[in-house]
């Protein structure tokens, strides 16, 4: 799965906000190259968007996180 996938960039942009995790953590445990390419895909997220490429299961746990943790 490509570092870019909507998947992989909706759950790192989730724990970003949500955690004190690095983007270079990120990187590492979600495999997406490097810390500069989490900043990258984090700045050109269009949540509205990547969330309609991904599965209903996954876009529920991920809206049910965000509004449990505002």
């Amino acid at each position: 799965m490509k570092g870019s996938d909507p998947r992989k960039v909706l759950l790192a942009d989730l724990l970003w906000r949500r955690t004190v995790v690095s983007q270079e953590w990120l990187a590492e445990k979600l495999e997406m190259k490097s810390a500069a390419n989490v900043s990258q895909q984090l700045r050109r997220l269009d949540r509205k968007g990547a969330l309609r490429k991904v599965p209903q299961q996954l876009k529920h746990v991920l809206e049910k996180a965000d509004v449990a943790n505002p």
